[in-house]
């Protein structure tokens, strides 16, 4: 039986290998089939799935939308004033840091739009900006 589990173990982590080949992100959909099969058809627990996903993806040196989301947030929360507001630059670090971070598959809006759910999420709002009428015109304008 302990073979058997090696041996299914394996093929996993082969199949998990061939989807990421030639990948830089693995966004959150991938990821949930991937370990939808690892738990079903290899029989695998949903932490021995996720350690093996985990584990090839740092090889592969492969973001995870999950771990993006981690990061960028923190990223966020850290660029934020004492008020949770971000300003319009630092927003526009956040999304280039997750832009680069998830490769040349993810255009820059597609990177702004993320960020702007992850603000959302974690209650940060946007500072306003602007020479003669401060606004967050800038925030609004990127489509959720």
């Amino acid at each position: 039986m302990m073979a058997n589990d090696t041996q299914t173990r394996g093929r996993f982590e082969e199949l998990v290998k061939l989807h990421m080949q030639g990948r830089r992100f693995l966004d959150r959909d991938h990821e949930t089939r991937l370990l939808e099969e690892g738990v079903t058809r290899y029989g695998l627990t949903l932490d021995q799935a996720a350690g093996t996903l985990r584990v090839a993806a740092e090889q592969d040196e492969v973001a995870t939308e999950r771990e993006l989301s981690r990061s960028a947030t923190q990223l966020l929360r850290t660029l934020a004033d004492p008020r949770a507001r971000v300003s319009r630059e630092d927003f526009r670090k956040a999304a280039a840091f997750y832009r680069a971070r998830a490769g040349a598959g993810l255009s820059q809006i597609e990177a702004e739009r993320r960020v702007k759910r992850l603000m959302e999420q974690s209650d940060l709002t946007p500072r306003r900006a602007g020479r003669l009428v401060p606004t967050r015109r800038w925030y609004r304008a990127i489509e959720a």
